[in-house]
């Protein structure tokens, strides 16, 4: 059990806050340190769903690969940190609001969060990145004289950036159940606002996704089935 820490000096507090970074810090460097190992793998993975397309990778920079793996292996350190990370936020935060708390409870939540990020992942992975390759590459095949050429910072920033919002969409349960927790919204209004949040989904999906209405309506879908999932979970948890 977690006692509640409100009548702690402030002092105690915020060495506590230290200690808590300190352990992020040294998660993120050690998973930083594991991706530039594996950056190499990391890169084939990333440049597997254009395979089958004609396309040559350029680097324009002597230190560019040097900067990729760099960029790679911070990135990775950040991703893998987030449950760690996460977790030292939730134990250190949640107790100021709620008085009977347990790490049990708190390591579900975690297990929450990685379950709905790894489905994010996959979901950017098999079904995103494809569609939006497919969409942008239609767009240069039917000109003659143009090849495909990417450099690989540009591609592989892109990549990244559809796997981050498609991992970020599949948080939406995860936010939602500990803003539930803190006070700030319940059921009853997310219920009592239903359209006008599918209109937000919508929005989101037009902003971060390829300009067509196909890639739009796929990123929306899960968006409302985990808008519905929040809300069943919230119901569950009276």
């Amino acid at each position: 059990m977690i006692n509640n820490k409100s009548n702690k000096p402030f002092l105690d507090h915020l060495e506590e806050l230290r200690f808590r970074v300190i352990k992020c810090f040294i998660s993120i460097i050690f998973f930083s340190i594991l991706g530039y190992v594996y950056s190499n793998n990391i890169i084939s993975f990333l440049v597997k769903p254009v395979e089958e397309l004609s396309v040559t990778f350029q680097v324009l920079k002597i230190t560019s690969i040097f900067s990729v793996k760099i960029g790679i292996a911070i990135i990775c350190g950040m991703l893998f940190s987030l449950p760690i990370i996460l977790y030292q936020f939730l134990v250190f935060l949640l107790p100021a609001f709620e008085n009977k708390i347990t790490t049990n409870k708190i390591s579900r939540y975690v297990l929450l969060n990685l379950i709905f990020f790894i489905l994010g992942l996959a979901f950017g992975y098999f079904i995103l990145i494809p569609l939006s390759i497919v969409f942008f590459n239609s767009l240069s095949i039917s000109i003659e004289y143009i090849e495909l050429n990417y450099t690989l910072e540009n591609y592989l920033f892109y990549m990244v950036w559809l796997l981050v919002i498609s991992s970020f969409i599949f948080q939406l349960p995860f936010i939602l159940l500990v803003f539930n927790k803190l006070g700030i919204i319940n059921k009853d209004y997310l219920i009592g606002h239903r359209r006008s949040i599918i209109l937000l989904f919508f929005i989101f999906g037009a902003f971060f996704t390829p300009p067509d209405p196909l890639s739009q309506i796929i990123v929306v879908i899960p968006m409302y089935i985990l808008f519905e999932i929040s809300i069943f979970f919230m119901r569950s948890n009276k």
